[in-house]
């Protein structure tokens, strides 16, 4: 699986490691936008490149994030080029790509045109915009047929973040989320093996309520994650690997609660028990997951 988009994929990705998934999460970092989702997948490597400056002794790309920050062009060169041959062969590879969207506001730079990083630099450098549904459904249409090209079997799920982008203002946050879920909807009512999975509305409406998330009243805390994760499972595993991770989370817990130090025979019982189910688990995990 490649996982890609807000910082609510990185929430996810807690679960995709405890139950031991063979998944890509966020390889560029977080990115909020579709459309330069879209371009980073696509884009040759030595573009994103050219997109590099550097500020106080560090080099940064006007594309992607903190993780590729470096103190030479060279080492964020190497960072670029080790993601970028990462999603490369995610795509090859997989058999599915989840996206995460999370606005769809973008920046337009003075000299860069679109970025996905605004780095701090002054607002007078940039120009805010916000794409449309069309926009959005006719370049991730291309996109997905230019991917189906490579890997035939590949699904797309799609999902809209429940966070809040409360920098674009209550009223700019609900356009802003409304025009993804229209595209996402036309996406997935036009193409093949392109799904929903209503993250969004499961943390509006059915948790519904501030104790669910964060102090910061923006982001889902771990109850709301976890919730969502078990009706995402839910939906998309079936039963014999719902049981697989029920085992490994039965081992996963059991190895946070074993003591540091020998206690006997009932120790002994203890790390006989979890040996058992990790051989189970491993014979388990044999088996290919999504």
């Amino acid at each position: 699986m490649l996982w890609m988009g807000s910082c609510f994929v990185e929430s996810m990705a807690k679960f995709l490691d405890m139950y031991h998934y063979q998944a890509i999460v966020n390889p560029f970092g977080v990115i909020f936008h579709p459309l330069v989702l879209e371009k980073l997948i696509g884009m040759p490597v030595e573009k994103i490149m050219k997109a590099n400056f550097e500020r106080k002794g560090i080099w940064q790309n006007f594309w992607l994030g903190a993780p590729f920050a470096a103190e030479s062009e060279i080492q964020l060169n190497h960072k670029i080029e080790e993601a970028s041959k990462s999603v490369g062969a995610a795509i090859l590879n997989s058999n599915w790509l989840i996206m995460t969207w999370g606005t769809a506001f973008w920046y337009a730079h003075e000299e860069w045109g679109m970025v996905g990083k605004c780095h701090k630099f002054p607002q007078n450098h940039f120009e805010k915009k916000l794409s449309t549904t069309a926009d959005i459904v006719i370049i991730w249409k291309k996109r997905i047929a230019e991917l189906r090209t490579k890997n035939p079997g590949l699904k797309v799920l799609l999902t809209l973040s429940p966070v809040r982008h409360t920098r674009d203002g209550l009223e700019g946050n609900a356009i802003s989320k409304s025009t993804l879920r229209l595209a996402i909807e036309e996406l997935r009512t036009a193409i093949p093996n392109v799904f929903y999975f209503p993250a969004f509305e499961i943390v509006l409406d059915e948790l519904g309520d501030y104790r669910f998330f964060e102090k910061d009243l923006i982001h889902p805390n771990e109850e709301a994650v976890a919730f969502i994760w078990n009706q995402f499972s839910g939906q998309f595993f079936p039963n014999e690997e719902l049981n697989t991770n029920e085992l490994a989370f039965r081992v996963w817990q059991q190895e946070r609660h074993l003591p540091n130090v020998d206690f006997g025979a009932e120790y002994l019982e203890q790390m006989n028990m979890l040996d058992i189910q990790k051989r189970t688990l491993t014979e388990k995990l044999q088996q290919e997951k999504i």
